[in-house]
């Protein structure tokens, strides 16, 4: 056996042992994606619920807005002033909108 033959073994054993690292590390890889994908799928669920969630606070906000305005709308300085038959008619009608 010659240097040269020796030289071909240790690079037959340097390129198995290279494709066996590679296939490992494909594996491994594999099995983190699954990983991933799964993580994925329950974030999207998670966001999904936040933004229902935030629709629900946004809608009372507005719901709760209307009363506000109302209320101020008494008390601004350029406003001109109304009967207190037009304030009790407006309060009316802002509780029928609630029902």
């Amino acid at each position: 056996m010659n240097y040269t033959d020796i030289c071909t073994c240790f690079l037959i054993l340097s390129g198995a042992f290279a494709l066996l690292c590679l296939g490992v590390l494909l594996l491994k890889t594999s099995s983190t994606m699954k990983e991933v994908t799964s993580m994925m799928q329950i974030l999207q669920v998670t966001l999904e619920k936040a933004n229902k969630t935030l629709d629900d606070i946004n809608e009372k906000l507005d719901m709760l807005n209307a009363p506000v305005e109302m209320v101020s709308g008494f008390f601004s300085p350029g406003k001109a002033k109304t009967s207190f038959l037009a304030s009790l008619l407006g309060i009316k009608a802002m509780f029928k909108r609630k029902k």
